[in-house]
């Protein structure tokens, strides 16, 4: 049932939050904030059952802007693709290191290049968490980054909700880098919001599908399955039909 085990999620939280709480630069800082109901990723479930108190998470901000927040929502919604990504790999939006500290942890993972356009944000993420050979932190827009090759290739700016930008995104990040693996954050959530009759009749790369069907069983070995919830049936059939032109 990973990564919808409380026990998974709620330590995750625990070891960022021994790590981030309180982490300032400049403007930005990493406040504690608390959930008053729980909404991971693929459902939202309004009974909280964590010691009947509110569960922490973490929240990065610049002033009243919040750039994300640490929450099961994150953790879960990266699970799948920390544990696909290996050889070098891209990364736009670096937010509160979470993603590349995960994937640090792989042998498998050899290179990791992120582009992250707010100094700010990569000078917070070097106090934390100082330099790594394997890591390096390009300051820059991405879709104006030089050449690169990439086994896999990450996008988490999309602020945990679905976009039509993810097909216009897929589209320059590919014509700008050679990208064997491409990966957004909300993947699977779109794809299981997919009606099965329209999205057999597209290519579909292997590796999302299998993501999908990973994660999928483990939610639906969890308690939350009854609570799935699904992304607007207008949108995910517009994003699909974009996607049936250039997949």
């Amino acid at each position: 049932m990973i990564p919808f085990e409380e026990e998974f999620y709620i330590d995750k939280l625990k070891i960022y939050n021994d790590k981030l709480k309180n982490a300032k630069f400049n403007n930005l800082i990493i406040n504690e904030n608390f959930l008053n109901r729980l909404e991971g990723y693929l459902f939202l479930e309004d009974r909280l059952s964590y010691n009947n108190d509110n569960l922490q998470i973490l929240e990065l901000t610049n002033g009243e802007r919040k750039y994300m927040e640490l929450s099961p929502k994150e953790i879960q919604g990266s699970f799948e693709a920390i544990k696909k990504v290996k050889g070098k790999v891209g990364i736009v939006g670096l937010g509160m290191g979470y993603f590349v500290q995960e994937i640090l942890q792989k042998k498998e993972v050899t290179d990791i290049v992120v582009y992250e356009k707010d100094r700010d944000v990569i000078s917070l993420y070097e106090a934390n968490f100082g330099s790594n050979e394997r890591v390096k932190l390009i300051n820059c827009d991405a879709f104006e980054a030089d050449k690169e090759t990439f086994d896999f290739f990450y996008v988490d700016i999309y602020n945990y909700e679905l976009s039509k930008d993810v097909v216009k995104h897929f589209i320059k990040f590919n014509e700008l880098h050679n990208i064997e693996n491409y990966l957004f954050w909300g993947m699977e959530h779109f794809l299981l919001s997919c009606k099965v009759e329209e999205i057999a009749w597209i290519y579909v790369p292997e590796v999302w599908m299998e993501m999908a069907r990973d994660l999928f069983e483990r939610f639906n070995d969890s308690k939350y399955i009854e609570y799935f919830k699904q992304i607007d049936e207008n949108l995910v059939e517009e994003v699909l039909n974009d996607f049936r032109k250039v997949l």
